[in-house]
């Protein structure tokens, strides 16, 4: 293949009725510029080529580190999931246990309520039956005295005996309801304390 150069360089012999040397040089002349031309052009597309070429090769390493990359964060993500699920699972499972727990401790202190309230009632009602006991064992020991005077028994007809012993037993009832009442709402403000102090 000719450079442009040697092209530039052939001589032709001169011979009769041959052509123009003038027509012919610069006729050699234009195809010696133009294939400097092509050659350059050749030169430029080659380089062009070879820049083209490592980019090329820079994005098929850079798809690889992406892709690399995105696997490793896929995997960071569903880590990161199942172990999000894991403790939502254990959160929920505590969450559940100490619920019955609760649960439970309520029922027992609603059955120790019940059988404290159970216990009262029971004293209380003793305890009336008792108080009763004696107002009438009294009332009979007054009922064997010996009677006074008419005049006297008259004015205390006025005010009759059962009627005022009629009114301190219900005074000494209404009492005791009321020390029971008082027992049985401080009772149940323990225990509402007592489930907020867990």
């Amino acid at each position: 293949m000719f450079t442009p150069d040697e092209i530039r360089q052939i001589t032709f012999e001169k011979v009769m009725r041959g052509y123009r040397p003038e027509d012919v040089e610069s006729f050699m002349e234009k195809v010696a510029d133009e294939f400097e031309a092509l050659e350059n052009e050749k030169k430029d597309l080659e380089e062009k080529l070879y820049v083209l070429a490592e980019k090329v090769e820079q994005y098929k390493s850079e798809e690889e580190s992406i892709k690399i990359t995105l696997i490793n964060a896929q995997r960071l993500g569903e880590s990161i999931v199942s172990d999000a699920k894991v403790k939502a699972e254990n959160v929920l499972r505590e969450a559940t246990i100490k619920k019955n727990d609760i649960i439970s401790s309520a029922h027992a202190e609603i059955e120790g309520t019940e059988e404290t309230l159970k216990r009262l009632r029971k004293e209380v009602s003793d305890f009336k039956r008792n108080v009763l006991g004696l107002y009438k064992s009294h009332i009979e020991s007054l009922s064997g005295l010996p009677e006074e005077k008419k005049e006297e028994v008259q004015q205390e007809e006025e005010i009759p005996v059962e009627t005022e012993e009629t009114t301190e037993i219900m005074l000494v009832e209404e009492v005791v309801e009321e020390e029971v009442v008082q027992e049985e709402s401080a009772e149940k403000f323990r225990n509402i304390s007592s489930l907020f102090e867990e």
